[in-house]
């Protein structure tokens, strides 16, 4: 699969972000603590190098490639989506540690600056969606860091571009209802991060595949057809096992551990076949199409199989 993922990229950029990305993704397998095994400070360093290194190479060559080229191909929705995948896996390491937090958090909003970067070519949910994973960060370390001012800082922004976008700010973690919230309150955490009810996330529009079917012979709209609702059926399954696993990811969150590789590897696997099945189908390529819902749904099954579904 990282082949056929590979022949997708047109230009040296592209390759390139495969090139780091798959880098990344293979420190974090390799070097993460098994199990429930406490996270050694120095894995949580590591990771932090790797998350700020990240950010400077998204600013100085992922983004101006972007600004010079606006627009969205599949190839950059599927760069959003392995990059998310990637950043998510290692959220669970930020609850207690400011300065892996906050980086992580910064990459999630350069993500969500780029989706709404050209309004030409607004990705309104997907910026959102980036936005909220930034805030789930953020509304820990305040919880953990209440008097951080870079923490009260970037909540801010983030609350004000999900409003501007029209959409609004989870929260994964509980916070106390006593002393402490009003204290928080006092420091100048909005409000509306304390009281949003969790929610568990849903396919949105920009996930469905989409096709001209005038310009489908009829075999092709046969099986454009067949493979559309089997789509609709392993995306289903896929935000099950989302859902199933948050609660387990919100778990060792708040107990400053990580998930277990396996389970960070099926989700990453399963997000990125999802995707180049969306792409696939666009592109009429429906053999491998077939193909990627057959191994977005597998690890999808497995993740549930993980949390006793």
């Amino acid at each position: 699969m990282r082949a056929a993922w590979i022949v997708l990229l047109v230009s040296p950029v592209w390759g390139q972000s495969v090139g780091f990305l798959q880098g990344l993704e293979n420190k974090f397998e390799q070097t993460a603590p098994r199990g429930n095994a406490p996270v050694p400070q120095g894995y949580r360093q590591d990771r932090l190098r790797d998350v700020n290194a990240f950010n400077s190479w998204f600013d100085q060559q992922y983004m101006p490639a972007f600004q010079a080229q606006p627009g969205w191909t599949p190839q950059r929705r599927a760069f959003v989506g392995r990059a998310s995948a990637y950043l998510g896996a290692i959220r669970g390491l930020a609850g207690n540690d400011p300065a892996l937090g906050l980086a992580l958090s910064g990459a999630f909003n350069r993500l969500g600056r780029m989706q709404e970067a050209d309004q030409r070519y607004l990705d309104r949910e997907g910026a959102i969606h980036s936005y909220n994973n930034s805030a789930i960060i953020l509304n820990q370390l305040a919880n953990e860091n209440p008097d951080d001012p870079n923490v009260r800082g970037q909540l801010a922004f983030v609350g004000g571009r999900v409003n501007a976008l029209g959409g609004s700010i989870p929260i994964w973690m509980s916070v106390p209802i006593g002393g402490r919230q009003r204290q928080q309150e006092q420091r100048g955490i909005p409000e509306a991060y304390l009281q949003a009810p969790v929610k568990t996330s849903a396919p949105t529009s920009a996930e469905y595949p989409r096709v001209d079917e005038g310009t489908l012979s009829a075999e092709e709209r046969g099986l454009w057809r067949e493979l559309r609702e089997r789509y609709y059926n392993v995306l289903g399954t896929v935000y099950a096992a989302k859902n199933a696993v948050a609660p387990v990811q919100a778990s060792v969150e708040g107990r400053g551990l990580a998930l277990t590789p396996d389970l960070v590897k099926s989700s990453t696997r399963m997000n990125l076949s999802l995707d180049l099945a969306k792409n696939d189908l666009e592109q009429k390529q429906f053999d491998s199409a077939r193909e990627n819902l057959q191994i977005a749904e597998g690890e999808a099954r497995k993740i549930l199989r993980y949390v006793g579904l």
